[in-house]
């Protein structure tokens, strides 16, 4: 028999399991112990497949426990993606690129091996110098002096009294400068020394960085110390506007919803990525106009960059920096150096997004929610190109519940493919988790949808061209920051059901 035509086509991302958001560009980074490696497997054949197996054969570092899981299909519908993720614990991961192999079996086929990489980073914090380090098999950058827009003591969930509650973690924060500096591993000769993981721009280190120190505190606040490496960020340099705005249900107990914190936090640090540019960052730039002698070996680089944002960091939208940067390469002979000034705009953007539920169901049949995100221009994305979900949050006050949403034909999607990405909650799961609580089943539950790209970079494209496409962005969120004090507060349910 021949072999099962399912495959991994592109990189397998990193989901952090608390916040259920995709690390930037897909990137795991052994800072957070408990991630999930998430792919998307492809039927690469013209028709269906039935009783469907998928599992995770292992993983090229010891350093990586993955926990064993089976995935079972009934059918998978021609071409069509389906999103499947398995939790592993990344605190002795190794940097570097890493092997995956994952295997598919169908009715009527041998089982058939795909072999993928993930790319690992260690990020660590030290508190006595306030900096950061993210090391790779390349080299390993180090940050500091991070200036940035702070939460005011104002975010948070308003209560009954209408003023803001400030959660133990705190808002986003906007970064709008630091000072990065990498160090090669091993110096190099020539204009350009070797990107992280021969991919993305040394830039997406930095934006890691930010990531993680965002949301550290969130995930401690909800599982506890011992998840991760370190347990709060450091200091910044404050800038002004402030992020004064509320979100709602951040408050403590069972009803507190991390989804929301951790979405804040990518879109507020994700300015970092739009001020440094995704055609060709300032090391990369920097380095062309820099060219050592042929005698010499760079052994350390500096970017310190600066950047203003007349609008706040918003999912989807071309929202502009003013960015001034400068760049120092130290080689064996002499220094050199290159400065910049311009405005950069985010390229990761869509013209929204359509969500449909149905206006009412009874207790216990599934709630669905079925949403159409349109890219710039108003094609839609489709099937492998998001990893998007929603939050259901039962009536009131009451838990928010997380649902993958995905285009693969399958459950309430009406076909793979067609961009419509569907996801369902199972309210006799759900009802046993309220009744814990005392919290009613029947009312109105509101619905929100999120959704980052995916980097879909085929392997062995060439590095200076795989790094100008970069995953894991926001194109589309329930929530939104402002700058704006006067401003409602700013996660709007883009859906309501009626459950009676």
């Amino acid at each position: 028999m021949t072999a099962t035509p399912m495959q991994v086509l592109t990189r397998p991302f990193a989901i952090e399991p608390v916040t259920n958001i995709c690390l930037l560009d897909g990137i795991f980074d052994n800072a957070l112990y408990n991630l999930r490696i998430a792919c998307h497997y492809t039927n690469t054949s013209g028709g269906a497949l039935n009783n469907v197996t998928l599992y995770l054969e292992g993983v090229g570092d010891p350093g990586i426990a993955p926990t064993a899981k089976t995935f079972h299909f009934a059918s998978i519908p021609a071409n069509a993606s389906v999103l499947v993720m398995w939790d592993a614990n990344f605190m002795n991961a190794v940097p570097g690129k890493r092997l995956v192999s994952f295997v598919a079996k169908a009715d009527g086929f041998d089982s058939r091996r795909t072999i993928a990489q993930i790319f690992v980073s260690q990020t660590r914090f030290d508190a006595t110098l306030n900096t950061y380090t993210c090391t790779v098999e390349e080299g390993t950058l180090t940050v500091s002096k991070i200036s940035a827009i702070v939460q005011r003591p104002t975010w948070g969930s308003r209560g009954r009294d209408g003023k803001c509650e400030c959660p133990p973690e705190g808002g986003p924060w906007v970064p709008t400068g630091m000072t990065l500096a990498w160090a090669p591993d091993p110096s190099y000769a020539g204009t350009h020394g070797d990107l992280p993981f021969s991919d993305p721009w040394w830039k997406i280190l930095a934006i890691i960085v930010a990531i993680i120190a965002a949301i550290v505190a969130i995930v401690a606040a909800a599982t506890g110390n011992g998840t991760a490496s370190f347990g709060a960020s450091g200091t910044f340099d404050e800038t002004q506007p402030s992020v004064t705005c509320c979100t709602p249900d951040t408050g403590a107990g069972p009803k507190r919803d991390y989804t929301v914190a951790g979405v804040a936090s990518a879109i507020a640090v994700g300015a970092a990525a739009v001020a440094l540019s995704d055609a060709a960052d300032p090391f990369w730039r920097g380095q062309e106009k820099t060219p050592p002698a042929k005698s010499e070996l760079t052994i350390g680089e500096r970017v310190v960059a600066k950047w203003k944002l007349a609008d706040p960091p918003t999912a989807g939208k071309a929202y502009a920096a003013e960015v001034s940067w400068s760049y120092t390469r130290f080689t064996t002979g002499q220094t050199y150096a290159y400065a910049v000034a311009a405005t950069q705009a985010n390229v990761h953007v869509s013209d929204g997004v359509q969500v449909d539920t149905p206006p009412t169901v009874h207790p216990f049949k599934p709630l669905w929610v079925r949403a159409q995100f349109r890219k710039g221009g108003g094609a839609l994305f489709k099937g492998p190109e998001l990893y998007a979900f929603a939050l259901f949050r039962s009536p009131g006050d009451g838990l928010y519940f997380v649902v993958a949403i995905t285009d693969d034909g399958l459950g309430f999607d009406p076909g793979a493919n067609d961009g419509v990405y569907a996801g369902s909650l199972d309210l006799e799961r759900a009802y046993r988790l309220l009744l814990k609580d005392r919290l009613p089943l029947e009312g109105i539950w509101r619905v929100y949808v999120f959704a980052q790209d995916v980097n879909q970079t085929k392997p062995g494209t060439a590095p200076q061209i795989a790094a100008q496409h970069i995953g894991g962005f926001f194109v589309s969120s329930a929530i939104h920051i402002t700058f704006d004090p006067s401003l409602p507060c700013p996660l709007e349910a883009q859906a309501t059901i009626t459950v009676t």
